[in-house]
């Protein structure tokens, strides 16, 4: 249980129901299109994400735990990479996006983002994000996870 598949949302309805609650957003703009996973934070070697099931034609801002879901213990600094490859196997770290102290346990949790720079690093056909805590958050039932929100600056 270290990763949910991708689900594109582009409403705030609630579904799929496995994804909990959506992001909150302002009124009038309930049609904005965002890409969702959930992560357990168990242990404190790389989790990666499911490869990216959408297109990447620009830059994109990835959320962290935007929900402010809580963790089990404090996860410490967890750095965030966005990774690529050609055949979907030997993937490359394209950026370091962030480093994150994402708190948990008797730290309050926090939420991060970070923007993917297209121009600079460009795309592969195999993408995803690879998070590598520094500390075990013991994220290991249902509820334990953090949401991971991403939204295309062109699209």
């Amino acid at each position: 249980m270290s990763v949910s598949a991708w689900t594109t949302i582009g409403t705030n309805t609630g579904n799929p129901a496995a994804l909990g609650l959506n992001v909150p957003i302002v009124a009038g703009t309930d049609g904005q299109v965002r890409h969702e996973c959930l992560m357990w934070v168990d242990g404190t070697a790389a989790i990666n994400t499911k490869n990216f099931d959408f297109i990447v034609n620009g830059d994109f801002t990835v959320v962290l735990n935007g929900t402010l879901n809580q963790l089990p213990a404090d996860a410490g600094d967890i750095d965030v990479d966005v990774e690529g490859s050609l055949d979907g196997t030997n993937y490359i770290k394209l950026q370091d996006l962030v480093t994150w102290n994402a708190g948990g346990g008797a730290q309050a949790e926090t939420v991060a983002m970070g923007v993917y720079d297209y121009d600079a690093n460009g795309r592969l056909p195999y993408m995803r994000l690879a998070l590598t805590a520094g500390s075990d958050a013991n994220a290991d039932a249902v509820e334990d996870h953090i949401k991971l929100t991403i939204f295309l600056h062109n699209g």
